[in-house]
């Protein structure tokens, strides 16, 4: 039987790094909000749109454009993962992500900027002193705080600290996940967290085990008991090319939220969009699938919003496309 991810279990990481905390957002729940950017994550989406935030461990972003060849990096790298490599009469520097600790050495003495460490480590109470800074802007837009990831999951006994820590503050809180996790640790957050926000990928349990790594049966069990805990609940289907954007994925998606309705506040279409190709550059993923494909336009999704209007979802009410959501659950 296989194990479901959880810091019990296959994570051994009590305390993940940050990749960021993101002020001003808007597509992460309802209003003005902050969003907290956990990493790691135990799906592998084709298609992720937040690479940086899949490992564990901390990484360097590397813009091969800006660098200048000062080969300072390579001079202070303590294991060697950036050298000068001869090329017939000149050098060329490289970069061995493999040896790479993220130690960020070569960071620190990039002249041009061309190199940024990802992955922060910050004690809870930084975090919550963080996030809560714009609490103003909440209160006026009906915002607040949203943990995100990589999926917050992933580590659980910090996500339930987190949790309990923001809601002392008063803010709304939000969780996005992809709920691939132990239905213990969703239950205890039911406590603290005022909307789940839950990615659907597919309906295709085979193409979820294979392409992203994860167990559909286990997902829509944890969703099922959140909706009978009566937790608030948007579903989020990020929408892929030549992944899901099929009329018989479409069809799969509608019947089974069409089931969902009344139940859940909403479902939110998320279209792909190319803005993380870079991200993958930067991370020297070199088998990203989805390089060159441009932004997936409103015109092949309106044949999802209308299959969805059909079983009752009202668009801009409860059903939603681009996530921004507004002021309201």
């Amino acid at each position: 039987m296989r194990t479901v991810p959880g810091c019990d279990s296959k994570s051994k990481i009590t305390r993940p790094l940050i990749t960021n905390i993101q002020r001003y957002s808007l597509q992460d729940g309802p209003g003005i909000r902050t969003t907290v950017f956990l990493k790691g994550c135990p799906l592998r989406c084709p298609w992720c749109h937040n690479p940086e935030a899949q490992r564990t461990s901390p990484e360097v972003y590397y813009d091969a454009e800006k660098c200048i060849g000062c080969a300072k990096c390579a001079e202070h790298c303590p294991t060697g993962s950036t050298y000068l490599e001869r090329d017939g009469l000149d050098f060329v520097l490289r970069f061995d992500r493999e040896k790479c600790t993220g130690c960020g050495e070569c960071v620190s003495v990039c002249l041009a900027g061309a190199r940024e460490l990802v992955g922060q480590s910050l004690t809870i109470d930084e975090i919550v002193k963080e996030a809560v800074a714009d609490r103003l802007f909440f209160h006026n837009s009906g915002g607040g705080v949203t943990i995100s990831g990589g999926d917050p999951l992933y580590f659980p006994q910090f996500t339930i600290e987190l949790a309990k820590r923001l809601k002392n503050e008063y803010v709304h809180l939000a969780l996005e996940t992809a709920a691939f996790c132990q239905w213990t640790y969703l239950e205890q957050l039911v406590e603290y967290i005022d909307l789940f926000l839950i990615d659907l990928k597919t309906m295709d349990a085979e193409k979820y085990k294979k392409q992203i790594k994860g167990d559909l049966a286990v997902i829509l069990k944890n969703l099922e008991n959140l909706i009978a805990k009566k937790a608030p609940v948007r579903v989020r289907l990020p929408i892929i090319p030549g992944f899901n954007d099929s009329l018989s994925d479409y069809a799969a998606f509608v019947n089974y939220l069409g089931q969902l309705h009344g139940k859940i506040a909403s479902v939110d279409i998320l279209p792909f969009h190319c803005y993380g190709e870079k991200k993958h550059q930067f991370l020297g993923k070199e088998d990203y699938q989805y390089r060159g494909v441009p932004n997936l336009t409103y015109k092949p999704i309106k044949v999802l919003v209308d299959m969805l209007t059909e079983v009752g979802f009202i668009p801009g009410v409860s059903l939603t496309v681009g996530g921004l959501i507004g002021v309201k659950n």
